[in-house]
């Protein structure tokens, strides 16, 4: 165990109403961990908004994450954001998430893994600001959700996806063009559509895919709010046995394990892989 107390609330007194929920998981990554905490402090809302709450769930096995946690309690805190950490043994991304979703009290929900960051410091006020909207048409979202800034680390290649022109509904839903760290969720929903825990790599697809079928082509805000770095996990390219793996993650379609095959496929060229990516982004937007 990494402290005696598996859930620490901070110094002040936890706020009754919760606008905003980020989630960030971490394990045994405290570098990473500072970056993702660093850029939830740098966002900033015009009208001053107040319930901010950031939940982090610890699977480490040191207290690096810990510390870094604490070290940027008081920073965050001046910006209006509650910190609230969370012990969890390491039992895969998913179940740490569904480990969030328990304490989180936001009536929005956004995940940020430790080392993702937001495109700049007004992400989150655009992405809210677009919810809004659909609440006061008289259409509440399961979630909203924007652009990603896919990023090659050490390469000056980037490009933005989805492309600006896609807005269909078939695209979405079969090929997955949205990033996870791009959505905005309605925290009631997202409490009531937890993440399938006994997947590895994919299971966020299906809680997207969900979410985009309950709130239609409206959700998406043509704007970019999260960046990605192409080579994680989920974006590299898979081995023999690691393709086998990923071809039994339940959340995985059909679809998925043909892209999953391609993966396999370029893998001799993974220097040109970033190229196809982009190429596919923008034959995404001509072709929907």
């Amino acid at each position: 165990m990494l402290s005696p107390a598996g859930v620490l609330e901070g110094a002040m007194t936890l706020k009754p109403q919760v606008l905003m929920s980020v989630l960030t998981i971490c394990r045994d990554n405290s570098e990473a961990l500072s970056e993702t905490l660093d850029s939830i402090a740098s966002q900033r809302f015009q009208s001053g908004e107040l319930g901010l709450e950031v939940i982090v769930v610890d699977g480490s096995e040191s207290l690096g994450c810990f510390h870094e946690t604490e070290r940027h309690r008081p920073q965050l805190a001046q910006q209006g954001w509650q910190m609230r950490w969370m012990e969890r043994p390491a039992r895969g991304i998913y179940d740490a998430l569904n480990a969030a979703l328990t304490l989180a009290r936001g009536r929005w929900l956004q995940v940020l893994p430790a080392g993702d960051l937001y495109a700049d410091d007004r992400s989150l006020e655009r992405l809210l600001a677009h919810g809004r909207r659909r609440l006061d048409a008289g259409r509440p979202p399961a979630a909203v959700f924007g652009q990603a800034w896919v990023e090659v680390p050490g390469r000056p290649l980037r490009w933005l996806t989805p492309d600006s022109r896609v807005r269909s509904m078939t695209a979405w839903l079969g090929r997955m063009v949205p990033c996870h760290q791009a959505f905005l969720f309605d925290g009631d929903w997202a409490r009531a559509h937890p993440y399938p825990a006994d997947s590895s790599i994919y299971g966020d697809r299906p809680v997207m895919r969900a979410a985009l079928a309950a709130s239609g082509s409206e959700a998406y805000l043509a704007e970019p709010v999260c960046r990605f770095r192409l080579g994680g996990v989920s974006s590299g390219l898979p081995g023999g046995r690691e393709l086998l793996r990923r071809w039994r993650d339940p959340a995985l379609g059909r679809s998925g394990r043909v892209n999953e095959a391609i993966k396999a496929l370029v893998r001799p060229l993974a220097g040109g892989y970033p190229h196809l990516m982009r190429a596919r982004a923008a034959w995404m937007g001509w072709r929907y």
